[in-house]
């Protein structure tokens, strides 16, 4: 069922992009194309958080990463979304467990999801998928690794999570039949270093007024580019992205801008009006936290210890304060009027995190609204309680 939907959206795509390539569609192509590698016979499959593992490591292996976080959000646009998660609703976990996790349980018990070989994810961004894992492991009879990140970077915290890098590097040489190609994981790291400098470009052209880029897409290629990490494709995606903006900027084909917005965490994944009610008053998103660059290039002599820092300085990781660091200057540099924090009800990092972001905005004297929408499951969504909330906090920026 799900492999019919990833076909159907790498079709969709491959027609859009015979007519005009676009950087969206191909993205989208991109994205479907991975995915499906996991349905490949024989293939060797890693279920792993692709906006949180580094990928470059997966990059460096003959593996099929699949995330069923993502793939979770896929299901959600469709009408099998809320069936799926009553799936494992009847199985006991109850609806406080993360629509994402509760849709990628009852995918895995519907069989719609292809079976892992192992299954990894990190101890930061989010807790429940650690347990998720653990159950799925026990369905598939598969080993659960969690890679876990201190919440200070030190040579003693840098030691133990390269360690722990390398004990994965040895379990996919396992399962995989192939010991760890060097040169390989040097090209990957590489690799990940032009496509930071590509990201860079990219942040400085979202400072441009009005935004050439923001939104909803945006946020979400923010979340799951991340995917392509370490490969070739990642550089195309970016450099795609690039080129299109600076063709808007150089024709000055943008939407009207009156309010400019930083986005903090998620955004649904089913329709809303969201963000055409954002659009509908002209309030554009050039900036997300999950699109900053956050860490340093790699040595690709020393992979395993760059990896490890690129863990250890995610602003996901210990204090709450890493995420507003440097927010002062973001504010200036991006002319940013106010800030919306999406709180999906079943994330610590959100829900925890409510009052030092707010505080934090307050301090620089920038309305803040709290979004407590779910971020799959639409049962309990409103699309008019969403537009009075929005609409109330567009005339506190207006004022």
């Amino acid at each position: 069922m799900f492999k019919t939907m990833l076909q159907l959206m790498v079709e969709q795509a491959e027609t859009a992009l015979a007519e005009k390539e676009t950087a969206g569609w191909l993205w989208i192509r991109e994205w479907g194309r991975l995915f499906l590698e996991a349905y490949e016979p024989d293939r060797k499959v890693v279920y792993t958080a692709n906006y949180a593992f580094p990928m470059e490591l997966l990059a460096a292996f003959d593996v099929a990463p699949f995330d069923f976080e993502i793939a979770s959000s896929m299901l959600a646009t469709t009408e099998l979304g809320v069936p799926t998660m009553k799936e494992a609703e009847n199985r006991g976990y109850a609806m406080d467990v993360c629509s994402f996790h509760r849709t990628a349980l009852g995918a895995s018990f519907s069989e719609y999801f292809p079976a892992p070989e192992i299954l990894l994810t990190t101890s930061y961004y989010c807790d429940q998928k650690a347990k998720t894992n653990e159950i799925l492991a026990l369905l598939h009879g598969k080993e659960s690794f969690l890679l876990a990140v201190p919440a200070t970077v030190s040579k003693a915290s840098v030691a133990y999570v390269e360690k722990q890098l390398r004990e994965v590097a040895a379990k996919l040489g396992e399962i995989t039949g192939q010991k760890l190609d060097e040169d390989r994981l040097k090209e990957a790291v590489r690799s990940s270093n032009r496509a930071r400098r590509s990201h860079l470009e990219l942040l400085d052209l979202l400072k441009h007024s009005p935004t050439p880029w923001g939104g909803d897409q945006f946020i979400a290629f923010s979340i799951n580019g991340p995917m392509f990490n370490g490969t070739e494709i990642k550089e195309r995606l970016n450099q795609a992205f690039l080129e299109r903006i600076k063709e808007k900027i150089g024709t000055g084909r943008l939407r009207p801008e009156k309010h400019r917005l930083y986005w903090f965490a998620w955004l649904p994944t089913y329709a809303s009006n969201l963000f055409d009610t954002l659009r509908e008053y002209d309030v554009s998103v050039p900036l997300c936290e999950t699109f900053r660059v956050f860490w340093d290039e790699i040595d690709e002599d020393r992979p395993f210890e760059g990896l490890a820092l690129k863990c250890l300085k995610n602003p996901f990781v210990g204090p709450v304060t890493r995420r507003t660091r440097g927010l002062d200057r973001i504010v200036e540099e991006y002319g940013l009027d106010g800030a919306i924090l999406f709180a999906t009800p079943a994330c610590r990092q959100a829900n925890a995190a409510c009052r030092h972001l707010k505080d934090s905005l307050e301090r620089l004297g920038l309305p803040f609204l709290l979004l407590d929408m779910d971020i799959s499951d639409p049962r309990g969504y409103s699309p008019e309680q969403i537009r009075t909330r929005l609409e109330g906090f567009i005339e506190l920026l207006a004022s």
